[in-house]
C-alpha cells in the first residue's frame, strides 16, 4: 500500500472524498429542482436578449417557451444558446430573433 509522506490516513481521505461527493450530489439535486421559467428568462436577459416578436411577446419569453414546449428547458437556456452560438456564429440576440 502507498505510504503518505505527510502521514495522511488514506482511509480517512477516501471517506472524506465520499462524504464530499454525496454532499455535492445532494446540493446539485436541490439546485436542479429550482430551475424555473423566470430564472431562464432572466438568463436570456443577462445574455442581452431584448425586444419583442411580431406578436409583441418579449424575446426572452419566446426562447424559453420554445424550449419548454420541446421539453428541454430543464437543461437550461444557456446550454442551447451557447451551442447555437458555437454552431452559427450568431449572437444570443440574433438566435432569439431566429427562434421568434
Amino acid at each position: 500500500m502507498f505510504k503518505s509522506k505527510l502521514g495522511l490516513d488514506f482511509k480517512k481521505v477516501d471517506k472524506a472524498r465520499n462524504l464530499a461527493k454525496n454532499i455535492a450530489l445532494d446540493v446539485q439535486k436541490f439546485v436542479d429542482s429550482y430551475t424555473t421559467v423566470a430564472v431562464e428568462r432572466t438568463i436570456c436577459r443577462l445574455l442581452e436578449i431584448d425586444g419583442v416578436n411580431i406578436d409583441e411577446v418579449p424575446l426572452p419569453n419566446v426562447v424559453v417557451d420554445h424550449l419548454k414546449d420541446k421539453g428541454v428547458l430543464s437543461e437550461g437556456v444557456m446550454y442551447f444558446i451557447g451551442n447555437a452560438m458555437l454552431e452559427t456564429g450568431l449572437t444570443p440576440q440574433e438566435i432569439a430573433e431566429k427562434v421568434a
